[in-house]
Formats: structure tokens, C-alpha cells, sequence
């Protein structure tokens, strides 16, 4: 019996031993089997950093450009100006830089950029529009340029330009260049026949000079005079203007030009609720 007991009792004992083993070959097969997975995996990832580095940017380079806005400027300059090089790509275009490179030209008020995935570049301009026109000098000559509702000398201006819209005199800058922002009289006047511009423009080409008059003594604007396009009688006003008072304007004068007595006044004023002319002799109301 006891002989048959301890024979008995080994079995187990071996079978355990087998099972350790067989269990110790599987998680060795496993352990395997993950590092293998992680090397395929790494191998994949890898594929596809590469893929990114040599095949996406291509795909991604700026080709595509959304222009709005630029009336006086091609979309070559702009883009020129906007300092867009040859090859930009979408990840590294900083789209502020654009903006503040479009917005520092003198020529345009504001500037919106957005970039279009995966190959595009939206670019919106505001470009100055010119209310009037004064004389400056510029590398030793004079020559027109155009000023904007916003009180900007923003760039010279063509033969249209300085036709269609006043001469501002009686100004003087000191160290002029494109981007000078006017004082601010002269800034609120230009203000003024800018929204005379929007919603009656026809009334800016028939004023041929407006001139700034000075307080005697002092350096400050009091008053501006108003030379019309077909006369030359000189219209006294304050130094803002609306499109009520230039009508205002024209129609007494088209009233002296009938009545045929516009030779002989002097000037008009309207600075005050009646409106008053000189003659040449003396004062009429």
C-alpha cells in the first residue's frame, strides 16, 4: 500500500512541473510576440513621419489665392506687398504677418487673412479712396497726392483722381512721406467730405480748391474758404462741411450766376445760419 501511495502521489508532482514549463514557453512566445508588435508599429509610424517630411508638404504649398479688395493694385503686387515669397506652405504661412505687411502699406486701410486648408490664402483689402488732393514735395518735386476720409497721404494722385475730387491749400508739411496722417482740423474736415463722398460724390468734383484759413496770429484753423469749379467766388464756411451745405452752396451761386450779378460779388458766407455776400462795393444779404 505504500508503495503504490508514493506512486501515486509523484504523478502530480511531474505534471505540475510540465504545466510550469509549458506555461513559461508561452509567455515567452507572447512577450515575443508584443515586441514584435511594437517593432511593427514602430515601423508604421515612422512610415508614416516620413511620408509627412517628403510627401505632404508639397501637397500643402500655397497655390490657391482668394484676392478681394484691390482695385489699384494687381494681385501681383499685392501679394509682392503682403511679402508672399515663391514657395509658402499652409503650417508655416503666419497669417498675422500677412496682414500687418498689407496693413503697413500706405494705400490700404485694413487687411483680413485666412488660410484655406489645405492649399489656400484668402486675402480681403479695404484700399483708401481719395476725398481730396494737396501739393507736397517729394524728392525735390511737387506733386498731388491723395488724401482719404481718414485723414491719410496715402499715394500720388492720377490726373482723375485730382480732377474729380477738391485741392486742399494753405497747407505746409514738414518731412512728408506716403502714410502721414494730417492734423486733426484738417483730419475732421477730410472726414466730413468723405461721407459727402458716399452718399453724394457728384458734389466733390464740383468743388475745384478748398483753402484753410488761419486765425491771425495763430497757427490754428478757423475757417475755410470754398473756391467752386465754374466760378471763382470764394465761399466762406466752418471747417467741416455736408452734403446740405454744399448743395446750399451751388444753388446760390447757380441763383447769382442767373440773375447775372456773379461778376461783381466778392465772396459768400455761410457761416452762420443767413447766408451773405459781398460785392465788390459793399455787403448785400
Amino acid at each position: 500500500m505504500s508503495d503504490y501511495a508514493r506512486v501515486i502521489g509523484g504523478a502530480p508532482s511531474t505534471a505540475r512541473r510540465g504545466e510550469r514549463r509549458a506555461a513559461a514557453r508561452n509567455a515567452g512566445a507572447s512577450a515575443a510576440e508584443r515586441v514584435l508588435s511594437f517593432l511593427l508599429m514602430l515601423a508604421a509610424v515612422l512610415a508614416l513621419v516620413a511620408a509627412a517630411v517628403f510627401v505632404l508638404p508639397p501637397l500643402l504649398r500655397i497655390t490657391r489665392y482668394e484676392v478681394s479688395g484691390n482695385a489699384s493694385m494687381s494681385q501681383v503686387e499685392l501679394l509682392s506687398a503682403a511679402l508672399i515669397h515663391d514657395k509658402e506652405y499652409y503650417f508655416s504661412l503666419d497669417a498675422e504677418r500677412v496682414k500687418a505687411a498689407l496693413e503697413a502699406q500706405p494705400c490700404i486701410a485694413s487687411a483680413k487673412v485666412a488660410k484655406l486648408f489645405p492649399n489656400g490664402l484668402s486675402i480681403a483689402v479695404v484700399e483708401r479712396r481719395p476725398v481730396a488732393t494737396a501739393l507736397a514735395d517729394i524728392g525735390g518735386r511737387t506733386v498731388a497726392v491723395s488724401l482719404d476720409a481718414q485723414g491719410v497721404a496715402f499715394s500720388e494722385a492720377s490726373a482723375s483722381e485730382a480732377s474729380a475730387t477738391p485741392v486742399l491749400s494753405g497747407l505746409r508739411f514738414e518731412g512728408f512721406r506716403m502714410g502721414t496722417r494730417l492734423p486733426p482740423p484738417i483730419a475732421g474736415l477730410l472726414a466730413s467730405l468723405g461721407e459727402v463722398a458716399a452718399s453724394d460724390p457728384g458734389l466733390l468734383s464740383a468743388i475745384s480748391e478748398i483753402r484753410f484759413v488761419s486765425s491771425p496770429g495763430s497757427s490754428a484753423i478757423s475757417e475755410i474758404l470754398i473756391y467752386p469749379l465754374n466760378q471763382r467766388i470764394p465761399v466762406r464756411a466752418g471747417t467741416t462741411l455736408n452734403a446740405q451745405t454744399l448743395r446750399s452752396i451751388i444753388l446760390v451761386l447757380d441763383v447769382l450766376g442767373t440773375k447775372g450779378i456773379a461778376g461783381s460779388v466778392k465772396e459768400i458766407d455761410f457761416r452762420t445760419g443767413t447766408v451773405v455776400y459781398r460785392t465788390k462795393e459793399g455787403q448785400s444779404d
